[in-house]
């Protein structure tokens, strides 16, 4: 999505390495000739980038998995987005922060088509798992045609009435949700730790995995009625393990720790990891 944007407004890119750890060398992207640098925050991980900061040269900052975003101290060319149906129970909506004034001239004054449909996606699973109404394939199908209707989104909507509501929800409890995200994480580490990419996130949105085999486990794990996510797929040939191994555990507090319990023990069997 982020580079179909790129192409199609004729931007020259190139990409940068990132490590194991989801980190990159700063001093290898110096190297290169650039004018802005596209920073991704992978999972909510924020890293120094002072040298290009004083370099002058433009970041954009995509925190999309921070309840919030703030330029770094002293930051002069900076523009940061979150997207809060990335971290929270939101279908759609971002904060778009920057040093620079933004003109809102382009943002259309309505909905965008894939919240509503979202919306009645989410509900539908509700209804599934606790009213044993409809079946997962109704709700599964309706989650995949708002995400085609995102992927192809090119306006830019206001944020829906439903989502702003549920936005000043999300930010009344979210101390609570700190609390139950750390909670989650830490049943999860006491199991997987092995298997984890440690991050310092400010807000632990998601368990990070970097496992062999990452189709076989997901495919197991549907079987057990669990769906994690896996990220970025290679649609661009690029060279790097991660896009095979990478898979993720949610930690909200949709879920509490009994869930974690039960999703890290299908985990451990699967990998035959010893219980401590």
């Amino acid at each position: 999505m982020i580079v179909e944007v790129l192409d199609e407004h004729d931007v020259s890119y190139t990409f940068y390495k990132v490590r194991e750890d989801l980190s990159f060398d700063i001093a290898d992207v110096m190297r290169n000739d650039f004018d802005v640098f596209y920073q991704i925050n992978y999972f909510g991980q924020r890293q120094d980038l002072g040298v290009i900061q004083n370099s002058g040269k433009w970041i954009v900052e995509d925190g999309v998995f921070l309840p919030d975003i703030e330029p770094p101290p002293g930051a002069s060319n900076w523009i940061g987005f979150n997207s809060f149906r990335k971290i929270s129970p939101l279908a759609d909506g971002s904060i778009l922060k920057s040093t620079c004034e933004l003109s809102a001239d382009n943002i259309r004054h309505e909905e965008a088509a894939f919240a509503s449909l979202k919306y009645k996606a989410k509900q539908i699973k509700y209804d599934y798992l606790h009213k044993n109404l409809y079946s997962e394939n109704v709700y599964l199908a309706l989650f995949g045609e708002a995400e085609e209707l995102a992927d192809k989104q090119r306006d830019i909507y206001s944020i829906s009435s439903c989502s702003m509501f549920n936005l000043l929800n999300f930010y009344t409890r979210l101390e609570r949700e700190y609390a139950v995200r750390r909670e989650n994480y830490k049943v999860l580490d006491e199991v997987l730790n092995p298997l984890s990419i440690p991050l310092d996130a400010e807000y632990p949105a998601l368990y990070v995995l970097s496992v062999d085999q990452r189709d076989k486990l997901r495919e197991y794990l549907y079987t057990q009625r669990i769906f994690l996510p896996a990220h970025w797929p290679n649609t661009y040939g690029i060279k790097n393990e991660l896009y095979n191994r990478v898979i993720s555990i949610p930690l909200d507090s949709r879920y509490n720790q009994a869930d974690m319990q039960r999703v890290a023990g299908h985990i451990r069997a699967f990998f035959n990891i010893d219980q401590a």
